[in-house]
């Protein structure tokens, strides 16, 4: 939480700022997100989807900063970018205790008996683009189109809290420093190199797409993105002897609904 809490107040500052800085040339909105995260991770099998994958909720937060006012004038000098553009920043959360090997692992009493958790924090920005003008929206110059598409890319900073577990107890260390009820399950894993417990942080750069629908002043948002993480540590696992198969960095997607108020919007 240490490591967490100087990033909040950051976060913060920097809404702050944003909104005291520059009400009358930009114009804002925030909102709340839930849906599912999936991770990519080391357990199971890469090249088998629903073996490597596990799943858990997400909650968020966001803000958006739109590059034009809330009151529409045509004097307003705005421009494509103004008009297509926004910038988001989002605080997620997700907590997932139910990471095991699935697939054709899932049958082995062994693999069974392994499970992981992830605990994570993300903080980021993303930057998207409507494919339908925004200023359609304002109050003054509204059409009949209510849905309006968007892609967006992003970075993200990412707190994460690994653990694994054996027979839902915490690994333990033997006398020469292995963990030996992994061992059986793989020669590699029983070297604390291959494993890591600790609390760590990593960025991530993500790309996805999504759509908006309006209702009167607010949005509902519904959006999947893919995050790749510039780190293999987020499950604990990371074996890198040559025929590990563990080649490659953790990922994640996430499917999120969400519901947007825009300020100022009538």
């Amino acid at each position: 939480m240490k490591k967490v809490l100087p990033l909040i107040i950051v976060f913060i500052s920097l809404l702050y700022s944003e909104y005291s800085f520059s009400q009358s040339s930009f114009s804002h909105e925030a909102g709340v997100t839930f849906g599912m995260a999936s991770y990519q991770t080391d357990f199971g099998q890469r090249n088998d989807f629903p073996s490597a994958n596990a799943a858990t909720m997400v909650f968020g937060i966001t803000h958006y900063l739109k590059f034009f006012g809330s009151q529409y004038s045509w004097r307003s000098g705005s421009s494509f970018f103004s008009t297509h553009f926004k910038l988001k920043t989002e605080f997620n959360y997700m907590n997932n205790k139910t990471v095991q090997h699935e697939g054709n692992l899932k049958d082995n009493p062994l693999f069974q008996q392994m499970t992981g958790e992830i605990t994570m924090y993300n903080i980021g920005t993303n930057l998207e683009f409507y494919f339908f003008d925004m200023e359609d929206y304002s109050s003054f110059y509204q059409n009949e189109n209510k849905l309006n598409p968007f892609i967006n890319v992003g970075i993200h900073y990412s707190f994460y809290d690994p653990n694994i577990l054996f027979n839902d107890k915490d690994l333990l260390i033997d006398d020469n420093g292995y963990y030996y009820q992994l061992a059986d399950l793989k020669p590699s894993w029983a070297d604390p190199e291959s494993i890591y417990l600790e609390k760590d942080a990593t960025f991530a750069a993500s790309v996805g797409a999504g759509i908006r629908y309006s209702i009167s002043d607010v949005d509902l948002v519904l959006e999947g993105r893919w995050q790749h993480f510039f780190s293999d540590n987020v499950d604990g696992l990371d074996d890198t002897t040559p025929a590990s198969g563990s080649d490659y960095n953790d990922t994640m997607v996430i499917v999120n609904m969400g519901i947007v108020y825009v300020f100022g919007k009538y």
